[in-house]
């Protein structure tokens, strides 16, 4: 009993920390072929996985790319809350997490570009699955600047008049925008001179 089991584990549906692992091979395959160009085969030697495999797991190429854009936006979720809440100071929170996207525009990484911008300049704005799941990231990114805005203006660090939402907006506009810059060749030096500009906006 006991090895008829464990067989048909071994052949079934990959366990929940595989199918993780294997989205995120994936992820690799799409950000660097995009979502059209990315093959079946090259998918499939990109996950590691068997071909019923990975029909058992993700049905389709579409239902892996879902997955992997969701756990992009999840761990760009994540790592932007976890910033913006590390220092007591909002505002120098806020400074962090555009240091930080200086890093992950830098170098080889800045190059690659951001999964996210890629998704959206390939399948927007026709696809109806991918096109929401973008404007909820910039929604919760936004909603997570804005808070940490909020909790600066109650400190003194932030004009109050200055809206929320606006500056909010414009910073997750500004670290976009410097990420395709970075895509295009733009070196460290030039990221971190944008940042400090677009910082001063905080006052």
């Amino acid at each position: 009993m006991v090895k008829r089991n464990q067989t048909s584990a071994s052949v079934g549906r990959p366990r929940e920390f595989e199918l993780d692992q294997a989205v995120r091979k994936a992820m690799d395959v799409f950000w660097t072929r995009g979502y059209h160009d990315a093959s079946l085969p090259d998918l499939l030697e990109g996950m590691e996985l068997s071909r019923g495999s990975f029909y058992k797991a993700f049905v389709d190429k579409r239902g892996v790319y879902l997955r992997a854009l969701d756990a992009y936006i999840e761990d760009a979720v994540r790592s932007v809350g976890e910033t913006l809440h590390s220092n007591p100071s909002p505002k120098a929170a806020i400074r962090e997490a555009f240091s930080q996207q200086v890093d992950q525009a830098s170098g080889t990484e800045g190059l690659r570009g951001c999964f996210v911008v890629f998704a959206a300049v390939e399948m927007l704005p026709e696809d109806k699955e991918v096109a929401p799941r973008i404007f909820r990231l910039f929604r919760r990114l936004q909603d997570l600047y804005a808070a940490a805005i909020i909790r600066a203006q109650a400190l003194g660090d932030i004009d109050p008049g200055l809206d929320e939402r606006t500056l909010a907006r414009f910073l997750v506009c500004q670290i976009q925008g410097m990420r395709v810059l970075a895509k295009a060749g733009a070196d460290r030096a030039e990221t971190r001179a944008m940042v400090e500009l677009a910082l001063k906006a905080l006052g």
